[in-house]
Order: C-alpha cells, then structure tokens, then sequence
C-alpha cells in the first residue's frame, strides 16, 4: 500500500470516527461548567445554574435523561435555575404530532417539578415551544413549580430582580419590564442572545441559549451556524455584551442535526458575587 493510500485510509477513518462520535457519543455527555461573573451591581454571592434548550423528545432526550439532568442539578445545590427556553423539539404544532411524542413532552417537563433551588427554577419561552404550543408549555411549566417569564420580572430575595424576555425570534420583546427592577440588581433571562441589544446598562447579568454552541464546532471554521443575526459574537461562552457580563450556553439537545461536535450538551453553573473597585 503506498503512502498516498494510507493517508487518505487514515484520513476516511477518522471521519467515520468523528461522525460516530458527533451522532452518538458527544450528544449524550452532560458537562457541569463553573464559571465566575463579578458585579458592582450585587451585594452577595448567588450560585446560578443555567440549562437552555433541553429540546425534549428528540434524538438524544427522553424523559430518562431528563431526570439525570434534573439530578446533576441538583446536586449543583443552586440558589436559583434559570432555563432559558427550548424544552420541546421539533418544529410542528402540538395538535400534529403524535400521542406518543406529546406524552413523552409531558412526562419530561414533570421530571422538572423535582428541581431543587433556594430561591426558585424560573424559565423563558423559546422559539421552539411557540411553534409547538406555548400556552401549553407554560401551563405545564406552572404545574411543575418552574416559574415563566415572559416579558416580566420577580423580586428575588430582596436584592435581585429576575428579568425574563419574551423570544427574540417569534414574540416580542418588551423593555419596559426593566422599569420593574429600580433599586435592584438585575439578572435577564432571554432565549436568544439576539436580545441582548436590548439590556439595560446597570445589569449584573445576562443569560441566553439557543445557539447550541454551533452545535457542530470545527476546528479552523469554528461555531458557523448559531441561528442568530448575531452570528459568532455570542455563539457561545462568557462574552461582553455592551460592557454587560452574559453567558450564552450550548444546551443540552440538538436541532436539525442530532449531532454534536466540540459543542457538548451541558449545565453552566455561575458564581455572582460583588465586585468591589480599589
């Protein structure tokens, strides 16, 4: 066998390789990240788990792997859970799919009343739970203790308002709930990081998904696809969003592709504590 052979045999090998692990392995690990975001804004230390885009009833989330997400949570012991949007896959009505599918979307947001925070699990819409039934998602949501925000705001213990923004893509956003927030430190929750243009200066903290981290990450390409108009900019991590301390994260499911690539599902897990200027 020559050389030129043997490279292109090693070459078509570790394509197959790469496709076997982005079809079956990557989308089925779960990482726990641990980040740390300083704010002159907050007076004490809040530990924030972020989930995003669970995209139940898809390739790789069945109910099962809820609960082991719910789980891994838990054991987090966080102050409070945001989840930013995403819980259902697919992009058909509620009404189109089959009995089958809507019980296994019923069952996995159930999974999600066993969540455990001090301060509550509150969640945003995304744009795949409008296209399947927002209503819907938000009753089962309720049911399940999550608290949704849509274009709305709640005190959290006295000293930080949770903002939660309505989804960039299929509803609208409405700025005015910030004039909700005077005198507290304030946390928005979005979908997409497409909203972002719309934070107010004095927030501690920004939080999105949707972008599933490009999904597919390749070396030298990089995050392309991120479903934003803001492409690569916020495609994923700890980024400045106009002086704004923001996390998007990758999530956990997939969308289109049942695959993941150097963009593994994951549970971010934020340290906000005061930042104090000498």
């Amino acid at each position: 066998m020559s050389r030129v052979i043997k490279i292109f045999a090693a070459f078509v090998t570790l394509g197959v390789l790469c496709l076997l692990y982005g079809f079956f392995i990557e989308p089925r690990i779960l990482k726990v990240r641990h980040i740390t975001v300083q704010s002159s804004h907050v007076r004490t230390v809040h530990k924030i788990v972020l989930l995003s885009d669970i995209h139940i009833g898809g390739f790789h989330v069945g109910s099962s792997r809820v609960e082991k997400i719910v789980k891994a949570v838990n054991a987090s012991q966080p102050d409070i859970v945001l989840i930013a949007g995403d819980f259902v896959d697919g992009h058909e009505r509620r009404e189109n799919h089959n009995a089958k599918f809507n019980n296994k979307i019923s069952d996995g947001i159930t999974h999600l009343a066993a969540l455990q925070s001090k301060l509550g699990v509150f969640a945003s819409i995304g744009n795949h739970d409008v296209w399947y039934d927002a209503e819907y998602v938000e009753a089962a949501l309720t049911e399940n203790n999550v608290t949704v925000l849509a274009n709305d705001a709640v005190d959290i213990d006295g000293s930080i308002c949770l903002i939660g923004l309505a989804d960039h893509d299929t509803q609208k956003e409405d700025i005015s709930v910030f004039s909700k927030c005077e005198g507290k430190a304030i946390i928005a929750m979005m979908h997409s990081p497409d909203s972002f243009e719309y934070l107010r200066s004095d927030t501690a903290l920004a939080v999105a998904g949707h972008t599933h981290g490009g999904q597919i990450n390749i070396p030298l390409i990089g995050r392309r696809v991120t479903a934003t108009a803001a492409g690569r900019k916020y495609a994923y991590g700890l980024v400045s969003a106009n002086g704004i301390p923001a996390f998007v994260t990758s999530g956990i499911g997939t969308s289109v592709l049942p695959a993941r690539f150097r963009a593994p599902p994951e549970l971010v897990v934020i340290e906000l504590m005061p930042h104090y200027e000498n």
